[in-house]
Parts: C-alpha cells; structure tokens; sequence
C-alpha cells in the first residue's frame, strides 16, 4: 500500500490537514505527519485553534526515513501555515525532490504558493481564490474553478481549492494512487456521493 507524508504549521487549516489524513488512512495508505516549525515544539496551532499533534514534531527528523518510502507528499493549506511552507527551505527542498524522483505531491488552498514557489515544471493547478494573482504571476495556469473543477490533477500534481474541497482533494489522491475501484469503496464507507 503507498504511503504518505502530511505537513503541519501553526496556521494550518484543521479540515485540510485532518480530511486527507483520515481519507487515506480508511484507504489503506501509511500516513506519517512533520511539524514546520511548531512554536510549541509538540503541537501545531491550527487557523481556528485546534492543537494538532504530528508523528514527529519536526520536518528534519522525518525527511530522511519517510521520503524513500513515501508516495507523496501533501500541504495543507490555512495562510498562515502556507506562508510558512513557501518561506521554509526544508519544505521547498522536499517538494522539488518528490517531483523530481517522480512522486507525488498535493496541496489545497493556500499551500498551492508553496508548490509554485518551488519552481519546477509548471502544471496547472487551482487553490483559494485568493491566491490567483500570485500564482499566474510565476506563470502557472490556475484553474478558477468556474467551470465546477474541485480539484486539478496534472501530471502527478493534485491541487484543491480550500476547506470546502478536502473530501474531493483526499479521495481524488486514493484515487490518484490506487484507482477508481478503491476511491469509490472509500467514499461509499463514508456515505460520500459519487
């Protein structure tokens, strides 16, 4: 079964962070989760103050024993924990790495800056409005979701557009990873409508 790493800031959004670690869990994936610097060392203080405590407390101990067996790599957003991932160079290093061994990464809402600001091939992606601007601004495409798009998936990039969107953003990375048959499974357990 593959395997996951989730990223966490103070400021991360709570559903964004919590949807695709439960989803991909119920999918048989391997969740590990890595604060970015946490000011309270042991949890994260997410956007609307929940306290959120990751596997490993801080990114560097996990990024030399989780990337050779993660699948992906995933960003929730919340603005304040966005910033922080687009400002972090451990964070920028590992979404390059992932990228360029051929792995997966996925982010949603405003932790898009984070992926653009790594640089890279430009695939189209969506987030929080919001941050529209910015992103054409490196010159992605940025899928507005006027036409009822939830989540852009291009290439081994899968973007979503906020906390709305976390049950379509985690069940399109099962889906991404292990097929139709499985996501399908996963969401009918859940009561989720195809």
């Amino acid at each position: 079964m593959p395997s996951a790493l989730i990223l966490i800031a103070d400021g991360t959004e709570e559903i964004e962070f919590v949807t695709p670690y439960d989803v991909l869990t119920r999918a048989g994936f391997t969740i590990r989760s890595a604060g970015v610097h946490l000011k309270q060392k042991t949890y994260a203080s997410c956007a609307h103050h929940t306290k959120i405590t990751p596997d490993h407390h801080a990114l560097s101990s996990v990024l030399t024993r989780a990337f050779p067996t993660s699948d992906i790599l995933i960003l929730p957003g919340g603005s304040l924990g966005a910033s922080t991932f687009a400002s972090d160079p451990q964070v920028q290093d590992a979404i390059r790495q992932y990228r360029s061994e051929g792995k997966w990464v996925a982010t949603i809402c405003a932790a898009t800056v984070a992926l653009v600001k790594s640089g890279g091939d430009k695939v189209k992606v969506t987030g929080y409005p919001t941050i529209k601007g910015e992103v054409e601004g490196q010159g992605w495409e940025f899928v507005s979701g006027e036409g009822g798009e939830k989540v852009v998936v291009d290439g081994k990039v899968v973007t979503s557009r906020g906390p709305g969107t976390a049950m379509e953003f985690s069940l399109a990375i099962v889906e991404a990873l292990l097929g139709r048959a499985k996501r399908d499974e996963v969401a009918k357990a859940m009561l989720v409508d195809s």
